[in-house]
Protein backbone atom coordinates (compact mmCIF):
# COMPACT_ATOMS: atom_id res chain seq x y z
CA UNK A 1 0.00 0.00 0.00
CA UNK A 2 1.92 3.66 -0.77
CA UNK A 3 1.14 6.38 0.70
CA UNK A 4 -0.62 9.29 0.39
CA UNK A 5 1.18 12.24 -1.73
CA UNK A 6 0.83 15.62 -2.01
CA UNK A 7 1.38 18.58 -4.76
CA UNK A 8 2.13 22.27 -2.97
CA UNK A 9 1.54 25.07 -5.48
CA UNK A 10 2.57 28.50 -4.69
CA UNK A 11 2.14 31.09 -6.94
CA UNK A 12 4.01 33.68 -5.66
CA UNK A 13 3.12 36.37 -7.62
CA UNK A 14 -0.25 36.43 -9.58
CA UNK A 15 0.73 38.84 -12.90
CA UNK A 16 -2.81 38.26 -14.66
CA UNK A 17 -5.83 37.15 -12.40
CA UNK A 18 -7.95 36.87 -15.20
CA UNK A 19 -5.72 34.13 -17.24
CA UNK A 20 -4.90 32.09 -14.00
CA UNK A 21 -8.60 31.69 -13.23
CA UNK A 22 -9.22 30.50 -16.77
CA UNK A 23 -6.19 28.04 -16.53
CA UNK A 24 -7.93 26.99 -12.83
CA UNK A 25 -11.02 26.19 -14.64
CA UNK A 26 -9.59 23.87 -16.41
CA UNK A 27 -6.75 22.24 -14.23
CA UNK A 28 -9.12 22.01 -11.48
CA UNK A 29 -11.42 19.90 -12.80
CA UNK A 30 -8.54 17.92 -14.87
CA UNK A 31 -6.92 16.99 -11.06
CA UNK A 32 -9.76 15.75 -9.62
CA UNK A 33 -10.77 13.80 -12.37
CA UNK A 34 -7.23 11.61 -11.86
CA UNK A 35 -8.22 11.18 -7.95
CA UNK A 36 -6.77 14.65 -6.85
CA UNK A 37 -8.51 15.87 -3.70
CA UNK A 38 -8.00 19.76 -3.12
CA UNK A 39 -7.37 20.27 0.41
CA UNK A 40 -6.40 24.00 0.22
CA UNK A 41 -7.74 26.27 -2.85
CA UNK A 42 -8.81 29.71 -2.50
CA UNK A 43 -8.78 33.19 -3.21
CA UNK A 44 -5.60 35.00 -3.62
CA UNK A 45 -3.94 37.11 -0.51
CA UNK A 46 -2.78 40.50 -0.89
CA UNK A 47 -0.17 41.99 0.47
CA UNK A 48 -1.23 45.23 0.61
CA UNK A 49 2.72 46.67 1.73
CA UNK A 50 3.96 45.34 -1.74
CA UNK A 51 0.59 45.13 -3.61
CA UNK A 52 1.31 41.69 -4.44
CA UNK A 53 -1.17 39.06 -4.90
CA UNK A 54 0.04 35.12 -4.06
CA UNK A 55 -2.00 31.92 -4.05
CA UNK A 56 -0.89 28.58 -2.22
CA UNK A 57 -2.64 25.23 -3.28
CA UNK A 58 -2.41 22.06 -1.62
CA UNK A 59 -3.51 18.55 -3.42
CA UNK A 60 -3.66 15.07 -1.89
CA UNK A 61 -3.36 11.75 -4.10
CA UNK A 62 -3.87 8.32 -2.67
CA UNK A 63 0.09 7.57 -4.00
CA UNK A 64 2.84 8.79 -5.07
CA UNK A 65 2.43 7.32 -8.46
CA UNK A 66 -1.39 8.50 -8.81
CA UNK A 67 0.20 12.44 -8.27
CA UNK A 68 3.19 11.56 -10.89
CA UNK A 69 1.23 10.07 -13.30
CA UNK A 70 -1.05 13.14 -14.02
Amino acid sequence: MSKKSYWVIAHHKIYDAEKLAAYSSIAGPAVQAAGGQFLVRGPAATREDIGDSQRTIVVEFESLETAVGL
